[in-house]
């Protein structure tokens, strides 16, 4: 580890020693590490991917989330201890990042961690510092697209997604004109010396009656996943960008400091990519990992 990474390593260390400090800030920190403000800022900043405050008010209300679910402390204390001078202004950010009250959050008593401390020797991508999280219930989804079985890498998937853009205005009864749909199905994964075995989809969310089913054009298929609880991760990002290294920080990071757990009934990943690009070439992209 080169001499910055050791100070920006440093800094994470004293972050969460002094988490609920009231004085926990960039002065502190600079003193600290022995940085000026200004160059410490921008080094932070250019190595994490996110700037110091906001690295911190994440932090702090993921610890908020965690003493709502194992503990019994007040709200207000928990409010007091993450910087707010008082519940109400503590539970109208908390709710603008969990989507639920503090107290809906507490009786689920599912613990979600919105920023995992961060680890310099593993590559962070963007979608993981920047994520919104939430539960999402979700009732039955039929996808209408194309599917391929991934035995020999993955130039399968853009294939696959190349074939669903140029058909897609064919797929009948979108019911989610704003999104396409991705799914890794593990049902029967293998991992060989080859590489990874497993069934890739890509398509349109449909409401497809049974009688319309003759309507679906012939080289595309059908598939149908039952009603499920969703932990979903939404950020934004590149559609073409591999989705490889996120999900990777999900399973081998997220989840290891989460308290939800994983529906082995339900042995998929589902993204949603939005249609919408912005300015800078980024769409909605929302991942939902089967939970129980």
């Amino acid at each position: 580890m080169n001499d910055n990474r050791e100070q920006i390593s440093r800094a994470v260390d004293y972050i969460e020693e002094h988490l609920q400090d009231e004085t926990l800030d960039l002065n502190a920190l600079t003193a600290a590490v022995g940085y000026s403000k200004y160059h410490w800022h921008r080094l932070f900043t250019a190595l994490t991917g996110v700037p110091v405050h906001r690295y911190i008010q994440r932090r702090r209300m993921s610890e908020a989330a965690r003493r709502l679910v194992f503990t019994a402390d007040p709200i207000l204390r928990i409010a007091l201890d993450s910087g707010y001078q008082t519940q109400r202004s503590f539970s109208r950010q908390f709710q603008a990042v969990y989507h639920c009250s503090p107290k809906i959050y507490r009786r689920r008593k599912l613990y979600l961690p919105l920023q995992p401390r961060l680890e310099l020797q593993n590559s962070q991508p963007d979608a993981l510092r920047n994520f919104k999280i939430q539960i999402r219930d979700e009732g039955t989804i039929t996808l209408v697209g194309y599917c391929a079985e991934l035995r020999h890498g993955f130039g399968a998937i853009g294939r696959t997604w190349r074939k669903l853009h140029q058909n897609k205005s064919s797929i009948p009864g979108r019911s989610d004109p704003d999104f396409l749909i991705g799914v890794h199905d593990y049902t029967e994964f293998s991992n060989s010396q080859k590489g990874p075995m497993f069934t890739y989809w890509a398509g349109a969310q449909v409401e497809l009656l049974d009688d319309q089913a003759q309507s679906v054009p012939k080289s595309m298929r059908r598939l149908t996943l039952p009603a499920r609880r969703y932990v979903v991760f939404e950020y934004q990002g590149r559609c073409q960008d591999s989705l490889e290294p996120v999900i990777e920080l999900i399973y081998n990071q997220w989840f290891p400091s989460a308290s939800c757990q994983l529906n082995e009934n339900a042995q998929y990943d589902l993204i949603r990519y939005g249609e919408f690009t912005d300015e800078q070439g980024l769409s909605n992209i929302q991942i939902g990992i089967p939970i129980l």
